[in-house]
């Protein structure tokens, strides 16, 4: 790794820890003195950082969090509101619609229930104070989330809603992750162009037992998100084992 990419990562991960205080970062000279490098490898990591999205550079004032940037990780025991929680930032959730229907042949494969099953499907959009960052769909099996729709009023996360009905713990089984162009309707939500690619993600929530209890179709500006994926210890070199 060069030398320019490890600060960038360290830098990143002070961003996520909500270390920078008014999320203003310290001088070149400060920054350089603390990683051992010259100023220019500092100012090369600031420059990918700014690009990215991660920093606002004021030419004569300092460098600065970005408002509007969140980097999440992914991992089963820890959902994306408690990575925000982590920055400093609060993660609210604006209902679109909520209603009850069939299931469609995807959404049951990835639930395991009945294709004659029925679900509660709730479309929304995510902000961070009044920026949107995601937007999309999530389908709840109704048998194993009863009383959903009613459980929504008032709330602003799934995890408050869920807790009214009786679900206090679930975790990520899995999460898929693609790009592309935006739908005429997510490019509105997002407040992007139609040119402008999206973050697709797929997921599926389940209970301590593996019970699926979510899964959703979410479109996310790449422009405000990075995802961190970290792996375990006990992974390292697991290639070489029998």
């Amino acid at each position: 790794m060069k030398r320019w990419e490890v600060v960038r990562s360290a830098i990143l991960s002070d961003i996520e820890a909500g270390a920078f205080e008014h999320g203003r970062l310290p001088g070149d000279l400060v920054l350089a003195e603390r990683f051992g490098v010259n100023r220019h490898t500092v100012r090369s990591a600031i420059k990918v950082l700014e690009s990215e999205g991660a920093l606002r550079v004021q030419h004569g004032v300092g460098t600065f969090v970005a408002d509007d940037f969140v980097a999440g990780g992914l991992s089963s025991g820890c959902r994306f509101t408690y990575k925000l929680l982590g920055q400093n930032k609060t993660l609210r959730a604006e209902i679109l619609s909520i209603n009850e229907a069939p299931v469609e042949a995807e959404v049951a494969k990835h639930l395991n229930i009945a294709p004659t099953a029925m679900i509660t499907e709730l479309r929304s959009v995510s902000f961070i104070g009044d920026l949107p960052l995601r937007t999309g769909t999530s389908y709840f099996p109704k048998d194993r989330v009863p009383g959903l729709v009613s459980a929504f009023e008032g709330a602003d996360s799934f995890a408050a809603a869920l807790n009214r009905c009786g679900i206090t713990e679930h975790k990520r089984k899995w999460t898929r992750i693609t790009a592309r162009r935006p739908t005429p309707q997510e490019a509105q939500r997002l407040r992007i162009s139609s040119f402008s690619p999206v973050l697709f993600e797929t997921n599926v929530d389940v209970t301590p037992d593996g019970l699926p209890i979510k899964c959703s179709f979410v479109a996310i500006r790449s422009d405000r998100y990075e995802y961190l994926v970290e792996g375990k210890e006990d992974d390292i070199g697991g290639s070489d084992r029998a």
